[in-house]
This record gives structure tokens, C-alpha cells and sequence, in this order.
């Protein structure tokens, strides 16, 4: 059936781009739930150093101290502030914890990653030596 009426010309424009908006929105949204996650790992050496990509200090949380990455015990205001930091916390940790964590720091250049097993291993062992 055909009509005579016209309709808006512009409300058909209208309609068509919003099709279009919507279709591009469920394709983001298909693509970002299909995307592979981007899990931070950080490999352990010998001396429990390993390759980073940029100039960056770790920092161990586990129990209550703060730790290097040779695990000697350090104070909050020991973190340098011109550097960044990657502070590794202790995976069971709660979010109220890590809150508090990063007030303590104030530190801008602060990125916070969990402790992988051989990171607790090695914790574990040196709080079993002392």
C-alpha cells in the first residue's frame, strides 16, 4: 500500500542513524566481552627481579608490612616519589585494605597488581626463616 501523506524526511533520517548507532553499540559490546583480558604477570628471576617494560619499582603488601623486591621490611615513606611504583598486595586482601593502602602511599604514579604463587611461596618462606 502506498500512501500520499510524505511523512518527514528528516524523522526518516533520524530513524535511520539511530539504526546505525545502535548497531555499531551492540558491535562494541561484542567485542569487548569477546576481548582476551590483559592479566599483569611479573616473572620472578633467581634473585626475584625480572624484565619490565619501563623503569618501574615493585613493592610487596602482604600482612601488614610493606616489602621491597628483595623482601626487607620498609616504612611507607620510604616509597620514592619520582618513580612509579607497582605494588604487588596479597590477592585475599579486602578492598577496604587496599583503600587504605593507597591513602598511606599518596602516590600518583601508583599501579597495584596481586601476588602471584611464587611471590606467596617466597613470602612464606622468609616469614617461616624468621
Amino acid at each position: 500500500m502506498l500512501s500520499d501523506e510524505g511523512g518527514n524526511p528528516l524523522a526518516e533520517v533520524g530513524l535511520a542513524l539511530s539504526m546505525a548507532f545502535f548497531s555499531l553499540m551492540i558491535l562494541m559490546l561484542v567485542a569487548v566481552l569477546n576481548s582476551p583480558p590483559t592479566n599483569q604477570q611479573i616473572k620472578m628471576g633467581n634473585n626475584g627481579t625480572g624484565p619490565t617494560g619501563e623503569k618501574m619499582d615493585l613493592f610487596v603488601y602482604s600482612s601488614g608490612q610493606l616489602y621491597d623486591k628483595d623482601l626487607t621490611r620498609l616504612n611507607v615513606s620510604a616509597l620514592p616519589a619520582d618513580q612509579k611504583i607497582l605494588l604487588a598486595i596479597d590477592p585475599q586482601l579486602e578492598l577496604s585494605a587496599v583503600l587504605e593502602i593507597v591513602g598511606k602511599v599518596g602516590h600518583q604514579n601508583l599501579q597495584i597488581t596481586k601476588l602471584d604463587a611464587a611471590w606467596q611461596a617466597r613470602l612464606k618462606s622468609k616469614r617461616a626463616s624468621q
